[in-house]
């Protein structure tokens, strides 16, 4: 599993939308976002609660069709496996794993919606800290667009 994780770290990719800030002033939501540079890439992380646990550390991943949790966290957040397998793939090959349903969650303080997310032991972190997840483009994508301020450390999402 730990080679999946790999797969799925090696194409991260953070997007930066800065030219396509918030419609008026008051109207968008940060989320406090930390930075970390390893082997010459700057890796964005969010705070992620899950069922009320948490906060973990997940990385922004915009290449990431399906969102990921550690399975470690999974067991903290008291998420049940749903019998489903999905596929994931990366630039070493693919397989698949478990998935879970969750159904309260927030990045920082905004809400998210229900959902799946890949179950995978994503194993001890090499530099960048502890990575508990990914949060996907299926998420990310629910907000239309969002900033990602790698000097101010935020990441801004619209308002509902």
């Amino acid at each position: 599993m730990v080679l999946l994780a790999a797969l799925l770290l090696a194409g991260c990719v953070v997007y930066d939308d800065s030219t396509d800030g918030p419609a008026s002033p008051g109207a968008a939501r940060e989320v406090p976002l930390r930075v970390v540079e390893q082997g010459g890439r700057a890796l964005a992380f969010v705070p992620v609660t899950i069922a009320g646990e948490g906060p973990f550390m997940f990385a922004l991943d915009t290449g990431a069709s399906a969102s990921v949790v550690d399975d470690d966290v999974a067991d903290e957040a008291g998420l049940r496996l749903t019998g489903e397998s999905a596929p994931v793939s990366g630039i070493l090959g693919s397989g698949r794993v478990p998935v879970a349903r969750v159904n309260e969650w927030k990045v920082g303080d905004v809400p998210l919606d229900p959902g799946r997310v890949a179950v995978i032991d994503l194993g001890p972190a090499r530099g960048a800290g502890d990575i508990q997840g990914l949060l996907g483009s299926d998420v990310l994508s629910d907000f239309g667009s969002i900033v990602i301020d790698y000097d101010e450390g935020t990441l801004t999402v619209p308002a509902p």
